[in-house]
């Protein structure tokens, strides 16, 4: 029997709750033995979102030193972060601007030798190779390319639009110029505060 398929999401934010649900729910499908989840702070407020998580089948890993904190507010986890990271066989980070980079310094590239794929959202820039489903696809080499920056829905809307309109079966010189504008909703579902409501 070969090793399991673990995937490991860190973060629970706007692009990690998803995921851990979406993937939780669709592991059969999808092949994958097993997801874990980090979680950084323990906040009464996300009491409900961890427990959910919990119940479709995700496992939660915390630092070390939070594991009281955790505990205290009925959050059980299941494993601490180091062990969670070394069992896993690809991690996904999905955690705000900068975080990713401290994880690979301080835990990835501590664990490069076990796990296959470090994967970090748009915001990551030089985490690794930058990667756009569907266009760029042929670049990534699955003996080398062990971290992987997925590059942001905009950078993805852009390429899926330029690749359609001007370079499919047609070639790059097809393409002169483009100018582009992407409007999205004021703001991501947790933020509260401020916000710019639509251009002026």
């Amino acid at each position: 029997m070969g090793k399991r398929k673990i995937i490991h999401v860190v973060g629970t934010g706007t692009i990690g709750e998803p995921l851990i649900g979406l993937l939780t729910d669709y592991r059969d499908k999808l092949g994958i033995d097993e997801i874990t989840f980090h979680k950084n702070s323990a906040l009464l407020g996300d009491y409900t979102k961890v427990l959910d998580l919990q119940h479709r089948g995700a496992r939660l890993a915390v630092d070390k030193t939070k594991v009281d904190d955790f505990c205290a507010l009925g959050m059980e986890p299941d494993f601490e972060t180091e062990e969670a990271i070394g069992r896993a066989t690809v991690i996904i980070d999905c955690t705000p601007k900068g975080i990713g980079h401290h994880n690979k310094e301080r835990y990835y590239s501590k664990f490069a030798d076990k796990v296959k794929g470090f994967l970090a959202q748009g915001s990551e820039s030089d985490f690794g190779k930058k990667y756009a489903v569907g266009i760029n696809d042929d670049a990534l080499l699955t003996e080398s390319d062990q971290f992987i920056q997925i590059v942001s829905c905009n950078t993805h809307n852009i390429s899926c639009i330029t690749k359609t309109i001007a370079l499919d079966g047609v070639g790059s010189e097809n393409f002169v110029a483009g100018k582009y504008v992407c409007i999205r909703r004021a703001n991501d579902m947790h933020q509260e505060g401020g916000y710019i409501p639509s251009p002026q």
